[in-house]
C-alpha cells in the first residue's frame, strides 16, 4: 500500500506538471484524467479527503466535541482564529473537483465500478462540506470551465437527497465479475469491489440517520430498504470492512501526526477523558497517554495546560508518522441499527445492535472478550433501553473521527458540552454550530445564501439536520 501511494501521487503530480509544457496543453483540461489516468487521479482524490482529518479537524471539530484540547496557543480552541479556508477550497478543488473528472472518464471507459467508488467518495466529500457549512454549492460546483464563476447554493435538504439517490445508483453500478476494475489508485480496499458496494450503503445509512429527525419519512424509507435487504444492500458486518486509509509515512504523514510535528501540545480533552473513567472504559489506554503521574487526566479545552500533568493523546493517534484515517467504521452501522430499531424506524433489536457496536469498538483495538463482558454489564454501560446510552456510547466509539462526531453531537445534542474555557465569545451554551464560510466567499459570490447568518464566527445559523431548540 505504501508503495502504491507513493508510486500513484508521484504519477498524478508529473502528469499535472507536464501538462504545462506548451499553451495547447494548458487549455486541455489539465485535471482530466486524459492526462492521467482516472484510477490515479482517484487515489489523488482520497489521498486529498483524507488531509481534511488534519489539523482543522483537530482544533476545531476535535476540540468541539471533547476530544483534543491545545494546551499552549491555544486562541483556536477559545475561538479566536477563524477556521482556514483550506477544509473549503481543497475539498472543492483536489476533491470533488478530482472526483468529477474520474467519474466522467470511467464513464467513458465503461468501467462502471471505478465511476461507483468515485461516486462514493464524492458523497463523502459533499457530506464533509454541508455538516460543516450547511448551504453550499452543488449543482454549479465544479464548472469553471463552462462558464460558471459563481456557482448557486442547495439547501441542505436538496444536497442530501441528491447525495442519497447518487449512493442508490452507485450500489447499482458496482459488479464484482466485470472486467473493468477499479485499479490500482483504490487506496482504501486494493479493488475490493463487494467492499466499496458494503462502505457505499454503510454511508447511506449515515446520511438517512442524520436527516432522520427533520425528514423522518425520507430516512425510514432508506434506513429500512437497507436493513431489510442485506443481499441487494449489503452494509459492514465487520471490522474488516472498515474505510481506513494508512499513510505510508516519508513524504505523505498522517494527518495528525503532521500536525503534532508542527505543534507537539496537543493533549486528550477532559470530556472524553472523565466520561471514559467514570464507566471504567478500557480502551481509554488506546485514546490516551498516561500523565507523568501515571495517570489518565484530561485538559479541560480553552485552559492552559499544566506542563506533564495532563495526558496526550495516545501515540498511536497523534504521534505515528504511518497512521490511519478513518472514513467509516462497522460499529457506527451497528449504532446507527440500534438507534433505528429504538425509534421504530425499523423492526429489529435495539439492544442487540448496542451490544453488537460496542464490541465492534473493542475489536479495533483487540480488547479481550472478558473485558468486553465486563463492560457491557456493568452500570452505565448495561442496556436500559435508552438512546443516551446509544448516543453516548457512539460519540466515545467515533475517537479519531471528529467531524462525525460533531455532526452527531449537533444532531443528537449528547453529550451537552459548553463552550470552551476562556471563549473569545460570551452568552453561547454550546459549543459551535458550523464553520463560516471564507471571507473570499462571502466577499466574492453573490449567491451566499442571506439566511445563513452567522454570530460570533462559529454560531448563529443551525444547520438543517440540527434539531436542538434553545441552544445558542
Amino acid at each position: 500500500m505504501k508503495k502504491n501511494i507513493i508510486i500513484l501521487l508521484s504519477l498524478v503530480t508529473l502528469a499535472f506538471f507536464s501538462c504545462t509544457k506548451d499553451f495547447e496543453d494548458i487549455n486541455t483540461s489539465p485535471n482530466s484524467p486524459t492526462v492521467a489516468p482516472a484510477t490515479n487521479v482517484f487515489g489523488y482524490a482520497i489521498q486529498s479527503i483524507a488531509q481534511r482529518f488534519g489539523s482543522v479537524e483537530l482544533f476545531y471539530p476535535g476540540a468541539f466535541v471533547g476530544y483534543t484540547a491545545k494546551g499552549t496557543y491555544n486562541l483556536v480552541n477559545r475561538y479566536a482564529e477563524v477556521a482556514p479556508t483550506s477544509h473549503w477550497n481543497n475539498l472543492f478543488t483536489l476533491g470533488i473537483g478530482n472526483l468529477n473528472s474520474v467519474i466522467k472518464q470511467a464513464e467513458a471507459d465503461g468501467n462502471y465500478n471505478l465511476k461507483a467508488a468515485a461516486m462514493v467518495m464524492r458523497v463523502y466529500a459533499f457530506q464533509m462540506l454541508v455538516d460543516t457549512y450547511g448551504p453550499v454549492p452543488y449543482t454549479e460546483s465544479g464548472q469553471l470551465t463552462t462558464g460558471v464563476v459563481y456557482p448557486k447554493y442547495n439547501t441542505e435538504k436538496e444536497i442530501y437527497t441528491a447525495l442519497l439517490a447518487s449512493l442508490k445508483e452507485a450500489n447499482g453500478l458496482f459488479n464484482s465479475s466485470a472486467t473493468q476494475k477499479i485499479g490500482a489508485g483504490d487506496l482504501i480496499y486494493s479493488g475490493n469491489v463487494t467492499k466499496w458496494k458494503k462502505f457505499c450503503n454503510s454511508m447511506r445509512l449515515r446520511l438517512a440517520i442524520r436527516i432522520s429527525k427533520v425528514d423522518a419519512a425520507t430516512a425510514t424509507t432508506h434506513i429500512a430498504e437497507i436493513f431489510n435487504d442485506a443481499t441487494t444492500y449489503p452494509v459492514f458486518t465487520s471490522n474488516a470492512d472498515n474505510a481506513n486509509l494508512k499513510f505510508p509515512g516519508g513524504d505523505w504523514l498522517e494527518p495528525w501526526y503532521s500536525a503534532y510535528k508542527s505543534v507537539p501540545d496537543v493533549k486528550i480533552a477532559k470530556p472524553i477523558v472523565s466520561t471514559m473513567l467514570s464507566l471504567s472504559d478500557p480502551r481509554l489506554p488506546f485514546y490516551a497517554q498516561t500523565n507523568s503521574a501515571g495517570k489518565y487526566v484530561g485538559l479541560e479545552v480553552g485552559a492552559d495546560a499544566n506542563g506533564t500533568n495532563e495526558s496526550k493523546v495516545a501515540v498511536a493517534f497523534m504521534e505515528t508518522a504511518t497512521g490511519t484515517v478513518f472514513f467509516q467504521h462497522y460499529s457506527e452501522v451497528e449504532f446507527i441499527r440500534a438507534e433505528a430499531a429504538k425509534r421504530g424506524l425499523i423492526s429489529s433489536s435495539a439492544q442487540t445492535a448496542y451490544n453488537n457496536a460496542i464490541k465492534a469498538s473493542f475489536d479495533e483495538y483487540s480488547i479481550p472478550a472478558a473485558d468486553y463482558n465486563t463492560y457491557i454489564a456493568s452500570s452505565g454501560v448495561a442496556w436500559a433501553d435508552d438512546l443516551t446510552q446509544i448516543y453516548t456510547q457512539k460519540w466515545i466509539a467515533l475517537f479519531r473521527q471528529s467531524w462525525e462526531a460533531w455532526a452527531e453531537m449537533r444532531r443528537t445534542d449528547i453529550p451537552q458540552l459548553g463552550p470552551a474555557a476562556n471563549a473569545s465569545y460570551a452568552g453561547h451554551t454550546r459549543t459551535p454550530f458550523r464553520l463560516s464560510y471564507p471571507v473570499e466567499e462571502r466577499n466574492l459570490n453573490p449567491n451566499v445564501p442571506t439566511t445563513v447568518t452567522e454570530k460570533d464566527m462559529f454560531w448563529g445559523y443551525q444547520i438543517w439536520w440540527d434539531p436542538r431548540t434553545g441552544v445558542q
